[in-house]
Order: structure tokens, then sequence, then C-alpha cells
């Protein structure tokens, strides 16, 4: 099938600062924020239909004025990374904003949604939604920590695309920052978002001395010695959206211990094995999956925390054990990992772990990352055209690693039908004999549905 093209005017950058002067300062990074796993961007994206009444406010001018005011509140995100000591980076509150486009489309929603048999990733011409995304580990330090592109469509709709410097938030982060842009757009008049944010670093600083009680297989204790991955490298691979219906995840509880399996360890029993079964992989194979610690964890973050507070627990199996075994054996292992790291313990281990260890990245040989983003409901953040069409991650493929991380968010199909979908990238050649080994998982009632784009 032909790609489907359509024209994108995007005007130049501009840099958009805080409405009013903001503190000038250097802000402490945890060792969570500033591992080098997270030295990346996740890019997000949401799609609005035209308004149901006359709205005379341009979306561009509505969502550039809130932005600018949001960034009052939010003022470290108007700054840049600084390299610090021992390779640490700080925030250096300077003020100097962040990146804003405008553009215009010449195509309907009603038109982006036939593209694929409905929106989701990946999205026509995306790479012109979001000019300015970025790949990999490029762009971190003294450079703009957030870049954002509004886009008109000729039906009245408009499309919000950007991406966030991993280091200053996580998705739960970015939620609550674009959830206080919405709420300006909504009313300009109002002093403070509901949210207030904390920054809260100082909650996350190591022990002393640095005590490392868990073993943690997740980082990579070699001396890195590769180069980053490119652009190209990210792009050689296939974007690809995988929906599990609700009776498709009921098929794999089933296979597992019943409804009683959370729906998580599922889906990512299920796409764990299929991945490795497509790549044949030989070695050991290992599931990070990410646990937001804001809400479970002591000492608690303060409300309104809006950092990186993930912690990356991993499953470690044997690519044949797994690929050959039922799909319960896989949930197990995610289970038994679950339970092993559900003390407050775990995530002071982490902070220690990066103290003596040094800003290590993540184990890369055989490793496969499951990001559950399904309760952070980005498609109903209103910003006065009413909720979203799609809203969340823009792409697979964010980290260090191409191909290495899954996102999982809540979706309904263009059937109406709810369910969650995982935004995966694969080499092309995988992509077909990925496809069977999720069939095979969901069984032959259960309707799956894959799109995919070079």
């Amino acid at each position: 099938m032909a790609p489907f093209v359509f024209n994108v005017q995007v005007g130049e950058p501009e840099l958009v600062r805080p409405e009013t002067p903001t503190p000038n300062e250097f802000k402490y990074l945890s060792n969570i924020d500033d591992q080098a796993g997270l030295r990346n961007h996740i890019p997000f994206i949401h799609f609005f239909y035209p308004p149901k009444t006359t709205i005379d406010e341009d979306p561009v001018q509505t969502i550039r004025r809130a932005l600018s005011r949001t960034l009052v509140h939010y003022y470290p995100i108007a700054g840049r990374l600084r390299n610090g000591e021992r390779g640490k980076l700080v925030v250096d509150c300077c003020g100097e904003g962040v990146i804003f486009r405008e553009a215009d489309a010449n195509v309907t929603l009603a038109k982006l949604c036939e593209a694929n048999g409905g929106l989701k990733p990946p999205f026509p011409m995306c790479d012109r939604l979001l000019v300015d995304d970025v790949w990999g580990s490029f762009l971190v330090t003294d450079s703009p920590l957030l870049r954002m592109q509004v886009t008109r469509l000729a039906c009245g709709g408009f499309v919000l695309a950007y991406t966030f410097n991993h280091c200053v938030c996580d998705a739960y982060g970015a939620w609550q920052f674009v959830t206080a842009i919405s709420e300006f757009c909504r009313n300009p008049d109002r002093k403070t978002p509901t949210i207030h944010p904390a920054w809260g670093r100082e909650t996350l600083i190591p022990r002393s001395p640095p005590r490392v009680s868990y073993r943690h297989p997740e980082y990579d204790t070699d001396t890195p010695t590769d180069t980053p991955a490119t652009e190209t490298d990210f792009k050689r691979l296939a974007q690809t959206s995988t929906f599990f219906s609700r009776s498709d995840i009921s098929a794999l509880k089933n296979q597992i211990n019943g409804q009683k399996c959370p729906t998580f360890d599922a889906i990512a029993s299920c796409l764990w094995r299929a991945r490795t079964q497509a790549l044949t992989l030989k070695t050991d194979t290992k599931l990070l999956f990410p646990i937001d610690t804001r809400f479970r964890y002591k000492p608690s973050l303060p409300e309104g925390y809006y950092g990186t507070a993930v912690v990356f627990p991993c499953a470690v199996a044997r690519s044949d054990e797994l690929c050959n075994g039922p799909i319960r054996y896989a949930a197990g292992l995610i289970s038994g990992v679950k339970k092993g790291v559900s003390g407050d313990e775990y995530r002071a281990s982490v902070l220690d772990f990066i103290e003596v260890n040094g800003r290590r990245g993540f184990c890369k040989e055989g490793a496969f990352v499951v990001s559950d983003m399904s309760r952070l409901r980005f498609s109903a953040i209103d910003f006065g055209w009413g909720p979203g069409f799609y809203g969340g991650p823009a792409r697979a493929g964010t980290g260090l690693v191409p191909g290495m991380v899954t996102s999982v968010i809540g979706h309904k199909n263009e059937d109406g039908e709810e369910g969650v979908l995982a935004l995966v990238s694969l080499p092309v050649e995988a992509l077909e004999r990925f496809q069977k080994e999720v069939r095979k998982e969901i069984d032959t009632f259960a309707p799956f549905k894959l799109v995919s784009s070079l």
C-alpha cells in the first residue's frame, strides 16, 4: 500500500519563555533522572476534532499563551541541562524557553482516520507533525527540554505534538504538565494549575554510605564502548501498532491463571515471547518494566512531583525456555519480580547502585522494555475543543537502543471497542513472524489487528 501523503506547511521555530520572571538557579537531578538509560526524549501526540460549536480562538495562539503561563509554574522546563561534576547533570533554570512551532496541513481528521484503518501509530507524515522530534540520546544537554508543534487541519481540527527530555519528566510528568496547559487554555484567568508542581528531588538522595541491597540485572555493568545509535538506526525499523481487545486480553489471562492475572502481566508476556520468537534470539532475554514509585514507595514523593520516578525491575529467562514453555511461565517470572520489588527498599537500592556504579545504561543484549501507560488518559485532556480522538505516545522507539522500548496505552479502536494498544518497532523482516506469534498466543476466537509502516 502506498503511503498516505499530504502537505504540511511548518513555521519557523520560536522560543516560548515563561510569561513572568522566574527564579534563576540550578536544580539537583536525582540519580533516577539523569541515569544514562533515560538520557533521551519521549514524544507524544494528540488529535482533536473540529469544535461542535463555533470557537473563535485559534488553537495555536491559545496553546502558545497557555504554554508560556504554565512555564511560570514549571520554570525548570524552560531551562537547560548542563554537565556537572562526576558526569552528573543539573538543570540550569535560565528561562531560555522551549521550542514552539505552528503549522497547517491540507488534510482532514477523517482522512487521517481512514489512512491506516484507524487513527493509531504509525501516523502518516508524523515527521511533519513533529518536525523537532529527537531520536536517541542527541540534544540532551545545552538544548531545549521541550519541543512543541500545533498543526491546524483543513477540517478545523488540529494536532498537538511534543517531545520531552526524559531527564526532567517521565510519562506521568508529561501528562501533568500538558494537563496544566489545558487548564490555562480553558480558563486564561486562572492563577495556578489544579496540581501544583513539585520538584522534590531531595527525597531521592542516595544513602550515606550507599547500600546496594538488590541485584540489578537491568543495568549494563560493562564499560560502555558503543557509539550512540543514530536517527537512521531507529528509522531503519518498522513502526507497528498492536491492538488487544478485551476478549484478546481475556484469552491471554485464561491461559495463565484466569481473570486474576493482571492485564499488564498477560500483555507483556505475550509481547515478550512474540518478540523473542520474531527476532530468533538465542541468548538470555530480559524484560524490563518501569514501575512508577511516586504513589507506592516511601519516603513518599510530594504531590505534584513531575520528575522521573520510575524504576526498572527486570525478569530474566533463557530464550528457549521462554518460547517453548507456556505463556504462564513468562507471566510467573513477571509476577515473581513484582513481588520481589514491592518493598520500599528497592528504589533506595537503585539510587545507591547508580551512586556506586555511575550512570550506566540499561542492559542491551536480549533486553526488551514494556512501559505501561494505560492509566494515563492523554486522550481525555481537553484544551477547550473537547477531548482528543487519540492522545498518547507518537511512536515506538524511544530510548537509547532502537526497538528496545514498547509502550502500552489504553485505546478505543475504530469500531469503538475498548482495549489497549502496544506500540512496537521491529526490523521489517520480523513483522510477519511477530504477528503470527501474537495470534498464536491470543487464540483464534479473539480478534487481533496489526498495522505497520516502513
